[in-house]
């Protein structure tokens, strides 16, 4: 992390060396937090509006309160990246549960920004695809952009013992998502991508209204059986964009080797955010 980096903090400008909050905030006491990740493009924040509404929504599931209109969350997002150094970033709205020494949260809880270099993933993942595991796991609240991790965390760690970049969740009938990613299949012939119990991205969303997919495109839950007999699988999210997976828990993906339908995704995904059609 750049040391010069700056971020927002409960309505301050910081520097990473400033950046501290109380040891008993909610959020690290008791995990009681949401958050949204985006990323930028010509230094724009991509899809700005639709992260802060999908922060709100995780905030209802878990029943907290965030007293800033989504306007002010805005203008301090912008604020903040104003103030940042040049390049291409990765913003991380956090809002926690506040100070408190009980269970019950102060009516104003704590907000972070963090604005930090984009993460770019290297020519290899996109043209050769990557390797992915699956892991039984239903995580808490699905559609609520939460801190609990832990699941994530513990299990990002075992794939990449097998040179793999992200766990994928399912249970005994679907198919789920990633740690951090939604996932998109080539199922006989239809593009398919979960519909039960998952985290609406917003790349997902934004290829479900986009994309012109060169087979039929359907929003249907899979199995993982049906997964492993898929002939395409790209992975969806704000910093791996669309990702193509080409090895399932040592199992090659259709021919081993990134598929026409993945490949489109891939170059129209890139056209849509390098064009003014989002803003």
């Amino acid at each position: 992390m750049d040391a010069s980096s700056v971020h927002f903090l409960n309505g301050k400008l910081v520097k990473d060396s400033e950046l501290y909050i109380p040891v008993r905030d909610l959020g690290y006491l008791r995990g009681y937090a949401v958050f949204d990740f985006l990323i930028t493009y010509k230094r724009r924040p991509f899809m700005l509006e639709k992260h802060i509404d999908r922060l709100f929504n995780s905030a209802t599931h878990i029943g907290l309160s965030i007293p800033w209109s989504k306007k002010q969350i805005r203008s301090w997002v912008m604020k903040t990246l104003k103030a940042s150094d040049p390049g291409e970033k990765a913003i991380k709205i956090i809002v926690s549960g506040g100070k408190s020494d009980t269970l019950h949260p102060p009516k104003t809880p704590t907000i972070i920004i963090l604005i930090d270099p984009r993460h770019i993933y290297s020519r290899d993942h996109f043209e050769k695809g990557v390797s992915i595991i699956t892991v039984k796991h239903n995580r808490y609240l699905p559609h609520a952009k939460t801190n609990h991790y832990i699941e994530g965390v513990k299990q990002v760690q075992v794939a990449a013992k097998s040179g793999a970049i992200e766990p994928v969740y399912y249970d005994d009938k679907q198919v789920f998502e990633g740690a951090t990613c939604n996932i998109f299949a080539v199922i006989k012939g239809k593009l398919l991508t979960p519909k039960s119990r998952i985290l609406p991205g917003i790349t997902r969303n934004t290829l479900l209204k986009h994309f012109r997919s060169p087979v039929p495109m359907k929003i249907a839950d899979f199995s993982r059986a049906e997964l492993m007999k898929a002939s395409e699988v790209f992975l969806t999210a704000s910093n791996k964009e669309v990702m193509p997976v080409t090895k399932i828990d040592g199992k090659r993906v259709g021919n081993g080797k990134v598929g026409p339908v993945t490949k489109e995704a891939m170059k129209q995904f890139a056209e849509f955010t390098e064009s003014n059609a989002w803003e």
